[in-house]
């Protein structure tokens, strides 16, 4: 018998997508629910769904910043699973620019490949109301010295990790970091030990994909 993963809890990271009610990045429509059959008219019960690749709890490809970068079917899974680590930036004011120093003195372990770094702002909770945008970001600093610890990918409770010109975006992705947007509940894995799983559906081409994240607590 080969060794078993162990684990003492699953932590629910991601936000539920709901038709018409899940909050968006500005300029993209909310995603869209249809039936299509029903158990009384069909004998089994099935929706059509229309969303934004990048709704709800989701995750980018190297391909939505990169032109001819790999889109999200083509990245490794060992990408999205790692250990997890959180740093909180919560009650920062307004669009605080997380440095280079608050990225590197706040980590309490040693992290780098095989890892994900999460950032905890709780703005998870102003989900589709004004605030929401107005979340911390990551500096380009913050962002180059991410970048040398090589991680597999960083996530956000937030709508994304920058703001325009997206500097996040700009230098991670295009070096095989993903980005994990719209998470939530991240308070629950600060300063536990735990997995962080994301894996995105295989869409053909796609620039991104919504997951269910969860934490693996041990």
């Amino acid at each position: 018998m080969g060794d078993t993963i162990q684990f003492n809890e699953i932590i629910d990271l991601s936000l539920p997508l709901k038709s018409q009610g899940t909050p968006v990045y500005p300029g993209y429509p909310m995603p869209v629910r249809a039936i299509m059959t029903t158990i009384r008219d069909n004998g089994y019960f099935s929706n059509l769904w229309a969303f934004v690749e990048h709704s709800g709890t989701h995750v980018d490809s190297p391909a939505h910043f990169a032109e001819g970068a790999p889109p999200i079917d083509k990245v490794p899974l060992t990408t999205y699973v790692g250990r997890g680590a959180v740093l909180s930036f919560v009650g920062r004011e307004p669009r605080y620019s997380i440095t280079r120093d608050d990225v590197l003195k706040g980590l309490k372990d040693k992290v780098g490949p095989g890892w994900i770094l999460l950032f905890h702002t709780g703005y998870s909770a102003r989900a589709g109301t004004p605030e929401w945008l107005d979340h911390p970001e990551l500096s380009k600093e913050a962002c180059e010295a991410i970048a040398e610890l090589k991680v597999n990918a960083i996530g956000f409770d937030a709508p994304g990790p920058d703001h325009e010109p997206f500097p996040a975006h700009k230098i991670l992705l295009p070096k095989g970091i993903a980005i994990f947007e719209g998470l939530t509940n991240l308070d629950r894995v600060a300063d536990r030990e735990f997995v962080f799983v994301g894996a995105p559906l295989p869409l053909v081409d796609g620039s991104a994909s919504p997951v269910r994240a969860f934490a693996l607590v041990r």
